[in-house]
């Protein structure tokens, strides 16, 4: 990173002046060699330190004659990267298969991962990623495919999700990184776990079982076998509870899978198609089966080797499976076994080239920031702007202790309870508040117990997803917003005292008997701990950031389980220790914050 201007690649020509957060980012990176990791608060503007890196480092390797590649802004979803569009317009974004119309089927609405598109090789639409041309002179353009070849040929700064930068640049090979910037970077590796998720359901496999019947009989026996297979290991194993595999059942399925030819799938799918016996319109739900069906048995079979251990090294992955004992009237899904890749710090390390800068509000500790995630760098935390008195972080001392060892039988309703309570005391004085729970159990004991102490409550569910149901209560809807960790605990920004109260049930350590629980402490014995204080840490900082966005805003966190307590005031960065109020009781504490809110 040396010998890049930093200073004079800002874009002035969006921000007028230079935050004081930016300018010590930008003497923290101005020796540093190699990668570099950053913790800056809510509101030091990030975004623009990022593109200013990126801008410079695109003059430098010009200047060098070296640029022989791409430069990528990454964070973890697409809102992230309109957000980064949004502010800087000239970036190319490019989203994946999901967020684009198929023309092919025209006719249908449908969009570009819902169609069989490895199969229609003839599509008029398809663009040529060297040329840029469609198959057929004049045809409209896949809005998918030339959006990636437009980023490939321009240059610039390309934004898009952690997925998208995965698979185009770790498994296709289609970019070429030179510079990256990652948004929300300790999200990165699960946001990686997440994509990398691979699940075959009897459903799938017995509608591709249905197909191959006529086209490719053998083909079809070998698959009939692994879904015979398949369903004894759930019936035996996991019905009605989602259980860790070990290895003996996991071989089994390894065997029956690897005698499947996915080649010869897919090329009788083709033949087919070109005897006339498979229409590409009319069967199309049937021809897609056949694709998922073959990428699955391939990405499936690849995967569940890593799941088994050898003498170099322990398992990398690990599969689960499901089985429902009682199916619904409109349940599609019996069984099922997911692989799950884990260890994803190999891929992560080999994506990011030299020059990267990863950065986020929560890195909290960075050796366990890399021991997660991979990423090591020179690091630097930037202190806040924001008058520190404008801020409370209250661990109550009269309240229930949660973890499932300590929890009365009926603590944790008692505990919602008085949230609710204390929320609409709240909402009398005008004050709207965010609560956070971990498990949809919770939020749903919340509603009922909010409905009796007559709350004005806003959560999703019934036909409206967390997104809607967050911009009603930004345009000023309801008393309060409830909601779990996963949906609100980060991502949703309540600036201007929007809901300056903040209620956070509980840490959300792992579920004992969750497969991923049962793996990591096989994998990590005693070490796991300190990884999982490490994500609530992270988790605690980003709830407490979603109503303090600016150095105008108040706002306050009322953390409920003494769980807290262990490790609530370690997590804090130490410009926003003097926040904390660990001394007072919940009473105490209310009044406090009214007085700071009024």
């Amino acid at each position: 990173m040396k010998n890049l201007d930093l200073m004079g690649s800002f874009p002035y020509d969006r921000h007028r002046v230079m935050r004081d957060g930016q300018k010590i980012a930008f003497e923290e990176l101005r020796g540093v060699e190699g990668k570099a990791i950053i913790e800056s608060p809510v509101g030091t503007g990030k975004t623009a330190v990022g593109i200013t890196y990126l801008s410079a480092l695109e003059k430098r390797l010009k200047a060098e004659r070296n640029f022989g590649g791409h430069l990528f802004y990454i964070a973890p979803n697409k809102a992230l990267v309109e957000q980064v569009h949004t502010l800087y317009p000239k970036v190319n974004v490019v989203y994946g298969r999901n967020e684009h119309p198929c023309f092919y089927y025209k006719d249908e609405d449908l969009k570009a991962d819902e169609i069989p598109c490895s199969m229609l090789t003839d599509c008029p639409h398809r663009v040529d990623q060297e040329t840029g041309k469609t198959h057929t002179a004049g045809a409209k353009p896949c809005a998918y495919l030339k959006q990636k070849y437009e980023a490939k040929k321009n240059p610039g700064i390309i934004v898009c999700t952690n997925a998208f930068f995965l698979y185009s640049v770790l498994f296709s090979k289609e970019f070429t990184p030179v510079g990256v910037v990652i948004d929300e970077a300790h999200r990165m590796a699960q946001s990686i776990r997440s994509v990398l998720q691979t699940e075959i359901t009897d459903w799938k496999v017995q509608r591709a079982v249905d197909v191959l019947d006529e086209v490719n009989p053998r083909q079809c026996a070998k698959l009939s076998a692994f879904l015979a297979s398949m369903k004894r290991t759930v019936k035996h194993y996991a019905m009605g509870k989602e259980t860790l595999l070990e290895e003996e059942q996991i071989q089994r399925l390894y065997e029956t899978l690897s005698a499947v030819n996915t080649d010869a799938l897919e090329g009788e799918v083709r033949r087919a198609i070109a005897k006339g016996k498979l229409d590409k319109k009319a069967d199309r739900e049937v021809i897609k089966q056949v694709e998922d069906i073959a990428r699955s048995v391939r990405r499936f079979r690849y995967a569940l080797s890593f799941t088994m251990a050898t003498k170099e090294r322990p398992p990398l992955s690990f599969i689960f499976a499901y089985g429902k004992t009682e199916m619904g009237e409109h349940d599609k899904v019996q069984y099922k076994i997911v692989v799950k890749d884990y260890y994803v710090v190999p891929l992560i390390k080999k994506m990011l080239p030299e020059h990267t800068l990863a950065y986020s509000a929560t890195i909290s500790d960075p050796e366990l920031f890399e021991f997660e995630t991979g990423i090591k760098g020179t690091f630097a935390s930037i202190p806040s702007g924001f008058p520190v008195e404008n801020a409370r972080i209250y661990m109550p001392t009269d309240t229930a202790n949660l973890a499932t060892a300590k929890c009365g039988k009926q603590d944790k309703t008692r505990s919602l309870r008085l949230i609710a309570k204390t929320a609409k005391k709240f909402a009398r004085k005008g004050m709207r508040s965010l609560i956070i729970v971990v498990s949809n159990a919770e939020r749903q004991k919340f509603l009922m117990l909010a409905g009796e102490e007559g709350l004005d409550v806003l959560s999703y569910g019934e036909g409206v997803t967390a997104r809607e149901c967050a911009f009603r209560f930004q345009k000023g809807e309801g008393e309060c917003l409830v909601g779990t960790m996963a949906n609100f605990g980060e991502g949703i920004d309540l600036p201007k005292q929007m809901a300056p109260v903040i209620f956070y049930l509980r840490p959300g350590y792992p579920r004992p008997n969750d497969p991923q629980t049962v793996f990591e402490e096989r994998r990590f014995r005693n070490r796991r701990w300190a990884l999982w204080n490490w994500r609530v840490m992270v988790e605690l900082l980003q709830v407490r950031g979603r109503n303090i966005r600016s150095e105008t805003d108040l706002g306050v966190t009322f953390l409920i389980s003494q769980q807290f307590r262990r490790f609530a005031f370690g997590a804090l960065p130490s410009w926003l220790e003097p926040a904390y109020r660990g001394n007072s009781t919940l009473d105490e504490c209310v009044k406090d914050a009214m007085k700071l809110l009024s």
